[in-house]
């Protein structure tokens, strides 16, 4: 069990839980259930593609962060404006990150 999790943790798909589930006919069942990181990356393979290159890339000194565009805090997430381009982000401070991705949310509805 434990060179399967480091394995699904490598490949971006988070770890699985186990939880032991009632039922009538068998009290001793254990189920397997994902994580919600691991369903948010089965839901989004892309983008979970894109967020271990940008991982890799800063793990291995290709990528440095930069300091948010909109404070200049060095406290930063990247963004990505497209997932085909891994790379590419645009560095904000968690402030900013949310409040782009809520206008971003508000020009879908619109």
């Amino acid at each position: 069990m434990e060179q399967t999790q480091e394995a699904r943790k490598l490949a971006g798909q988070g770890e699985l839980r186990e939880v032991s589930s009632q039922s009538s006919n068998d009290c001793n069942r254990t189920e397997k259930r994902l994580s919600p990181q691991a369903k948010w990356a089965a839901r989004n393979p892309k983008a979970a593609w894109a967020h271990g290159c940008l991982r890799n890339a800063l793990r291995r000194g290709l990528v440095t962060k930069q300091p948010c565009e909109v404070c200049g805090s060095a406290e930063v997430d990247g963004h990505h404006d497209s997932y085909d381009t891994p790379m590419i982000v645009r560095w904000r401070c968690r402030l900013h990150h949310n409040a782009l991705h809520r206008a971003m949310k508000c020009e879908v509805v619109e």
